[in-house]
């Protein structure tokens, strides 16, 4: 079995944006290329996560996978469901609020702490340059969407571990001011307009 894929995507430009620290697709939509003895070559549609990686991994071995996600192969034999629930985070040391997404098919919303959420439909909008959130024929779109969200994890509670975690691994570097002078070891500079 040989797995191609990556953790995060980057902007490199867009929206003027330089780096990972948001969801928009160019950074949660990462390749996944799995070659298996099992899985005839296809493309499968379906909205897959990391998660679904994780349980591919020991189910190669005829392991069960205690956490979510579903074998890849699994799901590369059944029907496209292009409505599949897909949940994405992110948290950095760094960073004033977390992040979530859950994908339902062309809707995508981007919920952040103490920020207004985002709505993007990727049918008619996949660069996600229309923000339709504010608007209020879509706001039924995006209740749904955060109660969905809300049944698979509390925001607010989410965020808040993140940041205690955080915290207590910037004290186990000695404090802020210390973290501070290691500084970024590697970053993606833009690039100088002519």
């Amino acid at each position: 079995m040989i797995a191609y894929t990556s953790d995060h995507g980057d902007n490199v430009g867009a929206r003027d944006l330089w780096g990972k620290s948001n969801l928009y697709q160019e950074n949660v939509h990462i390749p996944m290329i799995l070659a298996d003895p099992g899985i005839l070559p296809q493309i499968c549609s379906t909205p897959v996560s990391l998660f679904d990686l994780a349980a591919k991994i020991p189910a190669h071995f005829g392991e069960t996978f205690a956490g979510d996600g579903r074998p890849l192969s699994d799901i590369a034999a059944e029907p496209e469901d292009l409505d599949r629930l897909i949940l994405s985070q992110y948290h950095a040391a760094g960073a004033v609020s977390g992040a979530f997404m859950l994908r339902s098919g062309r809707w995508k919303p981007n919920r952040y702490i103490n920020f207004p959420s985002e709505l993007f439909d990727l049918e008619n909008d996949p660069e996600e340059l229309e923000d339709l959130a504010g608007r209020p024929d879509y706001a039924r779109h995006l209740a749904a969407l955060e109660t969905e969200l809300e049944t698979h994890l509390d925001p607010v509670a989410v965020d808040a571990l993140a940041f205690s975690d955080q915290a207590e691994m910037i004290e186990g570097y000695g404090g802020r001011d210390d973290v501070l002078k290691l500084g970024v070891p590697v970053a993606t500079t833009p690039p100088t307009l002519p």
